[in-house]
C-alpha cells in the first residue's frame, strides 16, 4: 500500500467530503484487443481485481506491511476501504447465501446435497440426513457485471497503473 497510500486511507476515513478528480483519457485503437498470450478465463478475475483496487484500494492494503501502524490507524482506514470495496462488489457481482438460516442455528443437509455447495466437517460419519451447526452460509453468485475490458495490448497484466499526480512548478 505504500506509506503514502496508508496515510491517504486514514485520513479519508476522517474525511468523507474529499473528491478525487480523475481525468479519463480516450481509449486507444486497441483497448478491444486481446493480447495472444492472455488466457480469456482470466480476463474477469483481471477485472475484478481491477475495480476492487481502483474503487477501494484493496491491492494496496494486502500487500502493506501493517505492522508500522496502531491499531486505531488501521482501523480507521480498514472502514474506507471495506465500504469501498463492498461498494465495489455490489456493482460488479450480485450474490446470495447458499443457506439462507442463520450462522450459530441447526440445520439438516439433505440426501443429495451438491458438494460444491455444502463442505461438511467435523464427525463427519454414515448417509446424509446431516445434522450439525451451521458455521458459514455460503456464497453463491446470482449475477456478474464486469465492466468492459479495456487493457491494451502488452499492458493486460496491469491491474491498476502507477498514479502520478502532477503539481504545481517549485
Amino acid at each position: 500500500m505504500g506509506r503514502r497510500a496508508m496515510d491517504h486511507a486514514v485520513a479519508a476515513a476522517s474525511q468523507t467530503d474529499r473528491v478525487k478528480v480523475q481525468v479519463d483519457r480516450p481509449a486507444s485503437r486497441d483497448a478491444e484487443v486481446l493480447p495472444e498470450d492472455m488466457d480469456p478465463k482470466a480476463v474477469g478475475a483481471v477485472q475484478i481485481l481491477s475495480v476492487l483496487q481502483r474503487q477501494g484500494r484493496l491491492i494496496d492494503f494486502l500487500e502493506e506491511d501493517l505492522s508500522r501502524y496502531e491499531d486505531a490507524q488501521i482501523g480507521a482506514a480498514v472502514r474506507s476501504i471495506h465500504e469501498s470495496c463492498k461498494a465495489a462488489l455490489a456493482e460488479c457481482v450480485h450474490l446470495e447465501t447458499v443457506m439462507a438460516q442463520e450462522e450459530g442455528s441447526m440445520v439438516t443437509v439433505p440426501s443429495g446435497f451438491d458438494p460444491a455447495s455444502v463442505r461438511l466437517t467435523g464427525n463427519v460419519s454414515g448417509d446424509p440426513p446431516f445434522r450439525g451447526v451451521l458455521r458459514h452460509r455460503g456464497w453463491r453468485i446470482r449475477k456478474v457485471s464486469l465492466p468492459t475490458f479495456t487493457a491494451q495490448v502488452g499492458k493486460e497484466r496491469i491491474v491498476a497503473p502507477a498514479e502520478v499526480e502532477i503539481v504545481g512548478e517549485e
